[in-house]
């Protein structure tokens, strides 16, 4: 329905607004000579044919917005070139508005016949904003036409969101890689089909000028119509000179027809493709069954999947951060792919977010940056966390600390007391259990690599300004100083610790003691020798002495508590030997000043003075 408006000054208008035309045929409009003003804005008109506006002499306003228009040509305007001469009789204002249509750019000479044309308005969600549209600048400029403010371009990328009046010649061009303001493949899913079913596939795409051209191929070689294997491909067809569709139809689908197919958009300007998966299988297809899953990432329930199917779940939320990586706007999933047998393959969880919020952290502390600057409050942080590592349960927990302490080991030359805090962190996670350590070690050689840690820590600090390093921390003890071989005579080690006291002041007898886990440890180291008189001292865990035939320097030692495990050794890794003495000595060698010999090995001491061979580990208290 329209309204037909008679204004002031006898001038007519006709207002089709908000109706559901569609086509505008050559001639729509003969008979209405009069007419001053037309408005067609918000209807479904996706076609004018030429000479549509055919007898509008005197029409002054023609208002097209909000219309589904794609094809546009000069021949639209026919008769309309006779506004220039009623145009200059009553000075009137032309408005020409194409906005909110579908087309992508327009015709060079559109506007021919538009001789007294003042004012244009043609933004589209799809402007594409390139060398096709060079001519309408220099047109606009020439006939001093005015282009409207609310005309945007929407491609490509960086020309988006720009008024196309206040571009540059310089910037329309077509060298830009091809983007397409649509583009899709329908279905886009992975199509899950059985033997003899039929699936259609349809591309469609902007048709940006005559270049596009639609091809499709399956696993990467070209596919026409074959009628024998039940393939049809259609011609491609082009919808209101904006749009080129194709379709493909597998008539008779057979297992030979799996895998990825691709429809390819070919141009002048480059290429673009889309792709998706068919899974053929047979009528009688094996599932995999329903299964639950727990591990580090929390707890995942697999439902009944078809095989060659990849299954996903959505990554379990947790309240310390949303994800162990860099915030994304997609979904966090799981996948798993159940093969064609029907059993479950192969999995991924690494998008999810570790369950454990101890793992989480220090997932996180592990991704951070470490310089000269944060390195000793990053430290002085992880011996504070690793405080509580008997609550580790994850074997990634004690991978990212030992990560960590890798990190933290280059600046020790370069802060005084960050070796300290390495030192720390190592005794602290002694009190990971045990499995959790040697899974750490299997996978990693988390354990080896962390005493390599605390062994560095003499050869990186010790120097002429600090000839002698003593650390002792509640479960491992360091001393590290440097000998010249012509003064070395020797080199006695000992461990003391300060016996329990009853309340009342008075030594808790052997017997009655329990274990050091919270006494004074003390652990020096003499080239003298000493060990005759130390024997006898209240409160002495171990002694061991190096004769001065062992000429070769070596610097520190280290001390790890009593009653503790191996869980690792530096030259053989997994390697385990309980311990079932008081205590492990091990040798860390220093900074020398001449090459080093036949180096004094580990040693593993007894109460009696007993000692044996032994290797630098890291332990775990025996339980």
């Amino acid at each position: 329905m329209g309204v037909w408006k008679l204004r002031s000054d006898y001038s007519q208008e006709w207002v089709l607004s908000h109706n559901k035309i569609s086509l505008l045929k050559n001639s729509s409009f003969l008979g209405l000579s009069y007419l001053d003003r037309l408005d067609l804005k918000n209807n479904l008109i996706s076609t004018i044919e030429p000479g549509a506006f055919r007898g509008l002499a005197v029409l002054r306003k023609l208002d097209l917005s909000n219309n589904r228009i794609g094809c546009v040509s000069p021949e639209m305007f026919v008769d309309l070139v006779n506004l220039s001469k009623l145009v200059s009789m009553a000075a009137p204002r032309t408005v020409r508005n194409l906005s909110g249509n579908i087309f992508s750019s327009l015709p060079d000479g559109l506007f021919t016949h538009l001789l007294s044309l003042e004012v244009l308005h043609f933004s589209s969600e799809s402007l594409y904003c390139d060398c096709h549209l060079q001519w309408l600048l220099v047109w606009a400029r020439v006939s001093s036409v005015r282009i409207g403010n609310s005309t945007p371009c929407a491609y490509p990328t960086h020309l988006h969101g720009l008024e196309f009046r206040s571009l540059r010649e310089q910037q329309l061009t077509c060298v830009a890689p091809l983007e397409l303001p649509l583009f899709q493949l329908i279905p886009s899913q992975r199509q899950v089909v059985f033997r003899g079913d039929r699936l259609p596939l349809q591309c469609t795409a902007s048709y940006l000028d005559e270049s596009i051209r639609l091809q499709w191929s399956h696993n990467g070689r070209p596919v026409s119509t074959q009628e024998q294997s039940g393939v049809l491909v259609e011609d491609s067809i082009v919808h209101d000179c904006c749009q080129v569709t194709s379709e493909l139809i597998l008539s008779n689908i057979d297992i030979g027809l799996s895998g990825h197919w691709t429809c390819l958009v070919t141009s002048s300007r480059g290429n673009s493709s889309r792709s998706m998966e068919i899974v053929v299988l047979e009528t009688s297809a094996p599932y995999c069954p329903a299964e639950r899953v727990t591990n580090n990432k929390g707890d995942f329930r697999w439902p009944r999947t078809l095989a060659g199917i990849l299954a996903f779940l959505p990554c379990l939320p947790h309240s310390f951060g949303s994800s162990q990586h860099s915030s994304a706007p997609r979904e966090k999933k799981a996948w798993r792919r159940c093969d064609r047998a029907g059993h479950w393959a192969e999995e991924d969880y690494t998008q999810c977010a570790y369950a454990s919020e101890f793992t989480r952290v220090l997932y996180q502390l592990s991704q951070m940056a470490i310089n000269v600057t944060n390195a000793q409050a990053l430290a002085q942080q992880l011996s504070a966390f690793t405080s509580r590592a008997a609550l580790f349960d994850d074997k990634m927990d004690v991978i990212f600390v030992t990560h960590i302490m890798e990190r933290l080991l280059r600046f020790v030359d370069r802060i005084q007391d960050l070796g300290d805090y390495i030192s720390d962190i190592a005794s602290n996670m002694m009190q990971v259990e045990e499995h959790v350590l040697w899974m750490a070690q299997n996978e990693a050689r988390a354990c080896t690599r962390m005493v390599q840690c605390v062994e560095r820590i003499a050869d990186l600090a010790l120097t002429g300004h600090t000839p002698v390093i003593s650390k002792v921390s509640p479960n491992i003890a360091l001393e590290a100083f440097m000998i010249k071989p012509s003064s070395f005579t020797g080199l006695s080690c000992t461990a003391l610790q300060r016996a329990p006291l009853t309340p009342e002041g008075h030594p808790v007898r052997p017997a009655e003691a329990e274990k050091p886990a919270g006494s004074l440890l003390n652990f020096k180291c003499s080239t003298a020798d000493t060990s005759a008189p130390l024997l006898a001292q209240p409160g002495k865990m171990s002694q061991i002495h190096s004769p001065d035939t062992q000429r070769e320097l070596f610097s520190p030692m280290t001390l790890s508590r009593a009653n503790w495990k191996r869980t690792g050794s530096v030259d053989r890794p997994g390697l385990q030997r309980s311990v079932g003495t008081n205590e492990t000595i091990s040798d860390v060698f220093g900074r020398t000043e001449e090459p080093l010999g036949n180096l004094l090995g580990g040693w593993v001491g007894t109460a009696g003075g007993e000692s044996r061979r032994s290797h630098a580990c890291a332990c775990q208290r025996a339980n």
